[in-house]
């Protein structure tokens, strides 16, 4: 046999309590590294989904700024105002294209999002209040 045994060999051996807790405690010390390993691998990829978020959102934000000057600019050429009127007019603009989509998102926020689940849910919940044994 060899000279190191493991702490399940000397349990088996011995059967002392020693041994056991000795087993457990590998266990879980097994267990413990193996959660480290894979909550770095987590939060590697989290930290690099936030970053992948963090430059949608700055880019969306540059691209609404440009699409309003974008407008500013064919309001005042069409209109032949002074940019002042032009920007009031497109903050009025914006602000309702922002109060509709609003509304939009509101309207669809009141739906139920899985009602085949929430119906599935109904159901088990009208089968557990149900008796299980038959009467003779």
């Amino acid at each position: 046999m060899s000279a190191q045994k493991s702490s399940a060999e000397r349990a088996m051996e011995g059967g002392h309590l020693k041994s056991w807790a000795s087993i457990f405690l590998d266990y879980f010390d097994a267990k413990a590294q193996l959660m480290a390993a894979e909550s770095r691998e987590a939060s590697g990829h989290f930290i690099g989904v936030l970053v992948l978020i963090g430059i949608i959102l700055m880019l969306s934000l540059s691209s609404v700024l440009m699409y309003g000057a974008c407008l500013l600019y064919l309001v005042s050429t069409f209109l032949g105002l002074a940019w002042g009127w032009s920007a009031l007019i497109c903050g009025g603009v914006l602000t309702l294209a922002a109060v509709a989509s609003f509304i939009l998102l509101r309207a669809k926020l009141r739906k139920p999002v899985f009602q085949i689940s929430i119906k599935d849910l109904e159901r088990d919940k009208e089968w557990l209040s149900q008796p299980k044994t038959k009467a003779p």
